[in-house]
């Protein structure tokens, strides 16, 4: 009796101890993976999209417009990113904004939806991955 008790303390104990180091594995991974998602997170993405006839030409050329001189007029460098990723010209424009305070960041976003308000050919996006490049 006292041998069927004491393995089954002794298994008790293994299984204790096999838990506790699945854990902490498991929050290592959990924790590289949060810093990773945060890292490809953009603060601000807008798609020129297409619907089988290209896309909005002339609102593109506005927010380039638009971006060269919210530059000029703050002085400041804003770093993006352009990713292709339709056969019609479709892009996205992603932004980290980290050279921006977060009042200035919600301002450029405030104001870049505004200027496209009236293309159905523009989508925004906030804290999402920039798509990725696809092929032609």
């Amino acid at each position: 009796m006292k041998t069927i008790i004491s393995f089954f303390a002794f298994a008790a104990l293994l299984a204790c101890n096999n838990t506790k180091k699945t854990t902490e594995t498991t929050s290592t991974v959990s924790t590289s993976q949060t810093t990773n998602m945060a890292d490809s997170l953009y603060r601000l993405s807008v798609s020129f999209i297409s619907i089988g006839a290209g896309t909005d030409r002339k609102a593109r050329e506005e927010y380039d417009q638009y971006i060269i001189q919210y530059e000029a007029k703050n002085k400041i460098k804003l770093k993006y990113e352009i990713s292709p990723w339709g056969r019609e010209g479709e892009n996205d424009y992603c932004f980290k904004l980290n050279e921006l305070n977060e009042n200035q960041q919600n301002l450029f976003i405030a104001e870049s939806k505004e200027i496209l308000k009236n293309s159905t050919l523009v989508r925004f996006m906030e804290n999402m991955p920039c798509k990725q490049k696809r092929g032609r």
